[in-house]
């Protein structure tokens, strides 16, 4: 990690969904343990709790994720105990393009949002990580992610249509799951994290469903209002990593196939 030793990083939510790719995607909690990582199961509401295990760590990285408010608590009694327990860096769980007070996203702004501002008001250092929409779902049906399921995003590449606003040449981000761990990694070692740590490969009372329906209206918005076009700020700190092209990806899981229903 550094001259000066090793550090203890925390990954919040590391068993699942994006926190799987940033601990080097493992498929089972044998498989976390046998790499050598630490697994621990935390009641979020438990300050006490959370100091204990975060004494001695550097650095917290959040990847919760969640439909409702429980996920704001958790990460904001997670911070609390971050600064008690004297954690140097804290990495709130973003994970999705980069988005400010005016996004059209309800649930970033209702989710995300205030625990970004929480953040920034506590004097710890911090960064957001900023990716694109994830490359993985340009393969579904199919499942190029272990921890992320299937979605269309715009392009059904299986069906050969495409849903989208606006004009279809507003630029966007996208980025592989896999290469968002690399690039959480290699960013453990700069000396200084920036408020906004971008990683990208450049392209051109509700039921759940109503919600994810409604959700994906608006990262279409949001798409069109440049919410997922960023420069690539980590590719050129962090060089030695070489993200997934958007090319060679549809390749791997396109190239053999008519289309197929699964």
């Amino acid at each position: 990690m550094s001259a000066e030793g090793k550090r203890i990083i925390v990954v919040a939510g590391g068993t699942g969904g994006i926190g799987r790719h940033i601990v080097d995607d493992p498929s089972t909690l044998r498989d976390l343990t046998e790499k050598g990582v630490i697994v621990v199961q935390v009641d979020y509401s438990n300050h006490e709790l959370l100091v204990k295990e975060l004494q001695g760590v550097h650095t917290v990285i959040v990847t919760l994720i969640s439909l409702d408010e429980s996920s704001i608590y958790s990460q904001i009694n997670l911070l609390n105990a971050s600064l008690e327990a004297k954690v140097k860096r804290f990495a709130p769980s973003e994970w999705a393009g980069k988005h400010e007070e005016t996004s059209p996203i309800e649930l970033y702004k209702f989710l995300k949002l205030p625990v970004r501002e929480k953040v920034k008001a506590s004097g710890i250092e911090y960064t957001i990580f900023v990716n694109g929409i994830f490359m993985d779902y340009f393969a579904s049906p199919q499942r190029a992610s272990a921890s992320l399921p299937p979605l269309t995003v715009g392009v059904d590449f299986n069906t050969c249509q495409a849903d989208l606003f606006g004009t279809g040449n507003e630029p966007f981000c996208i980025t592989r799951a896999d290469d968002v761990g690399k690039f959480v990694a290699a960013a453990l070692d700069l000396d200084k994290w920036d408020e906004y740590t971008d990683e990208v490969v450049q392209l051109a009372k509700d039921t759940n469903d109503n919600i994810m329906k409604k959700f994906m209206y608006q990262v279409h918005v949001s798409l069109i209002q440049g919410e997922f076009d960023y420069e690539d700020t980590l590719n050129k700190k962090c060089s030695q990593v070489q993200p997934t092209t958007i090319e060679n990806f549809l390749l791997q899981w396109w190239d053999d196939k008519q289309g197929q229903v699964l």
